[in-house]
């Protein structure tokens, strides 16, 4: 969330997406906008610069517990940041915009009270899907599916055991509606 979060606040406006954004640079001795930062990958949308998936959280050797986890989760969102941005445009105004970027921080935030105690990956996708709900009649329905089942958190994907990260299973697909 933290990343998520860092990310939206930060948001370059004179970058086109898909944009390379590492994370904590500082603290890998990088330039603000250097190869990586902390994390595996920079946040962008486009797979030949970030292509983690759902999938890859069940790699122990390739993804660390638990900051590497919530970078796959921070990607997601990441996606559906873009899109929402793509199809409603930015707005500087943190507080009162009314722009993508807007949209995305209030879906999570109101995924984030929608959600069980110690949720995984579907369960997250799931309350932003509620949150739309809640908040725009489901506008956005399609576009977050589209987000989420591009790294592999679509429909038919599973989290089992939300305490378990060896037992998810990606699935790419969005609902037929």
């Amino acid at each position: 969330w933290s990343d998520f979060f860092a990310n939206m606040l930060t948001m370059d406006t004179s970058v086109a997406n898909p944009v390379n954004r590492p994370m904590g640079t500082f603290a890998s001795g990088e330039p603000p906008f250097g190869s990586t930062g902390i994390r595996p990958a920079p946040y962008d949308t486009s797979f030949a610069v970030n292509g983690y998936t759902y999938d890859d959280v069940n790699n122990t050797s390739g993804i660390s517990e638990p900051h590497g986890i919530g970078f796959v989760w921070a990607t997601m969102l990441w996606d559906m940041t873009w899109a929402l941005i793509d199809q409603y445009g930015f707005d500087p105004n943190i507080y009162s915009g009314t722009g993508g970027n807007n949209i995305a921080m209030q879906l999570v935030i109101d995924g984030m009270k929608l959600q069980p105690c110690n949720p995984g990956f579907v369960d997250g996708r799931n309350a932003l899907l509620a949150a739309d709900m809640a908040t725009t009649n489901g506008e956005n329905q399609c576009l977050i599916w589209d987000a989420f089942a591009k790294r592999g958190l679509g429909l038919l994907a599973q989290q089992r055991d939300a305490n378990n990260i060896w037992d998810s299973v990606e699935s790419f697909d969005i609902p037929a509606d």
